[in-house]
């Protein structure tokens, strides 16, 4: 783990079930990535949430109380097709409360 690592990201992505109505319940695609705090303020700000609502997709975000205090740690985002759906998940690495402002 690099000493700039804010979150571990991790990004399901879904598709539809072949009837079109709802979504798979297993993903297609699983990815992990680390990533620091100023790719995470970047992901999880209220302009970029605005930016692909205003493209036509949905952003849904989860808050929660964390070691970093009261932040996002989900995302969902569906394009505007609605044919794909990623969730992504932002696990805090627990030794960061005293380096977030």
């Amino acid at each position: 783990m690099k000493n700039d690592t804010f979150a571990i990201l991790t990004t399901k992505e879904y598709s539809r079930t072949d009837s079109g109505k709802c979504w798979k319940s297993k993903p297609d695609s699983i990815e992990t990535k680390e990533i620091n705090r100023e790719f995470y303020d970047n992901m999880t700000s209220e302009e970029t949430c605005k930016f692909f609502r205003r493209l036509g997709g949905s952003e849904t975000v989860t808050r929660c109380y964390t070691s970093a205090g009261y932040i996002p740690i989900e995302i969902i985002s569906c394009d505007p097709s609605r044919t794909v759906r990623k969730v992504r998940t932002f696990d805090i690495v627990a030794d960061m409360r005293e380096k977030v402002a």
